[in-house]
């Protein structure tokens, strides 16, 4: 047999380049139309590529997240900044919330002992106004029956 100096090139479907590169087939098929890439061979109605379009998808998918690294950087940290600003606004809060509770307690503390001397009175008043069992009360005639 004699050995022909060209090796059997491997080729791959838009599939199989997608599962290698970890990507969608959708981003293999735009990097295809972006490069204006041709098949190498078809079978049938499959296109089949070689390694250059892994290569080309590989560093489309590093060129994007690369591009896409100083926005989410940005965006990380006006949330932190925003996330620090909400964590202060809810302490100030519940420092007012416990004001309030120290207030409401002293007026709750204040009116149940203003109830107790309400009370207090009106028994004192009560005591006033009941007549002495002492003092008899006056007779009356027989005409004055409907007083």
């Amino acid at each position: 047999m004699q050995e022909t100096g060209k090796k059997q090139q491997q080729l791959y479907t838009m599939l199989d380049v997608a599962k290698i590169t970890g990507c969608s087939k959708s981003t293999v098929y735009r990097v295809v139309k972006a490069n204006h890439l041709r098949a190498k061979r078809t079978k049938g109605q499959t296109r089949l590529y070689d390694e250059t379009l892994i290569k080309l998808v590989k560093s489309k998918i590093e060129e994007d997240s690369n591009s896409r690294e100083p926005i989410q950087r940005n965006a990380l940290e006006t949330l932190q900044k925003q996330l620090d600003s909400k964590d202060k606004a809810i302490d100030q809060l519940q420092e007012q919330l416990k004001m309030a509770q120290v207030n409401l307690n002293q007026a709750q503390r204040a009116l149940s002992q203003s109830l107790e001397i309400q009370n207090k009175q009106a028994e004192k008043i009560k005591l006033l106004e009941e007549p002495k069992n002492d003092e008899k009360p006056p007779k009356k005639h027989w005409w004055e029956f409907w007083k």
